[in-house]
C-alpha cells in the first residue's frame, strides 16, 4: 500500500484489484444438499393434523380407543366443571335444574324399582354384611385415582403417531 491519500475513485479501484488477487474459495458442488439436509422446516398444524389423521386411519382399533377416552376424559371434565358454572350464571343454572330435575325423577324412578328388585332378591343382605371403613374407602379413592392418571398417560401414549409411521405429504409441483 501506498503513504499517500487516495480519493474515492482511485481507492474503490485499489480495493477491486486487491479482491481480485485473492484465490476463490467456493463449497463443492453437494454443499447445499448436505447443509439443507440438517434444516428441519415447521410444517403448518393444519398439515401435522393431516398427516396423524392419515395414519391413524391405518389402525382403526386404537383410533377407536383414543376416542373413547377423549370421550371419558371430557365428559369427567365436565362433571367437574358444569356445577362450578351453574353456580355462577343464572340462565345455565336454571336449565341446569330443570334438566337435573327431570334427571333425578328419572333416576329416583329408577332407583325405586332397583330397590325393589335387591330386596326381593337378597342382594340387600350382602350389602348390609359389607362394613364399609375409612381405610377401604381410601383405597377406593386411591384406586380410582390410578386408573384416572393411567387413562391419562395411556392418551399420552396414544396421541403419538402409531408405530412412527409418518405419511410424507408431498408439496405440490
Amino acid at each position: 500500500m501506498t503513504d499517500m491519500e487516495l480519493t474515492a475513485a482511485p481507492r474503490d479501484e485499489f480495493v477491486v484489484r486487491e479482491l481480485s488477487r485473492l484465490g476463490r474459495h467456493s463449497p463443492g458442488p453437494a454443499f447445499s444438499q448436505h447443509v439443507l439436509a440438517r434444516v428441519s422446516r415447521p410444517q403448518p398444524g393444519a398439515v401435522v393434523l393431516l398427516r396423524r389423521a392419515r395414519a391413524w386411519t391405518l389402525e382403526p382399533r386404537r383410533a377407536l380407543v383414543l376416542a373413547g377416552g377423549y370421550a371419558a376424559s371430557a365428559v369427567l371434565a365436565l362433571w367437574l366443571v358444569l356445577p362450578w358454572l351453574a353456580a355462577r350464571s343464572a340462565a345455565i343454572g336454571f336449565g341446569a335444574q330443570w334438566l337435573s330435575e327431570r334427571a333425578l325423577g328419572a333416576v329416583r324412578d329408577a332407583a325405586l324399582a332397583l330397590a325393589g328388585w335387591a330386596l326381593a332378591s337378597g342382594l340387600a343382605e350382602l350389602v348390609r354384611s359389607l362394613s364399609p371403613s375409612g381405610e377401604r374407602m381410601w383405597l377406593v379413592l386411591v384406586t380410582l385415582s390410578i386408573g384416572y392418571a393411567g387413562c391419562v398417560a395411556g392418551l399420552h401414549y396414544l396421541l403419538r403417531t402409531p408405530r412412527g409411521k409418518n405419511v410424507l405429504v408431498v408439496p405440490p409441483v
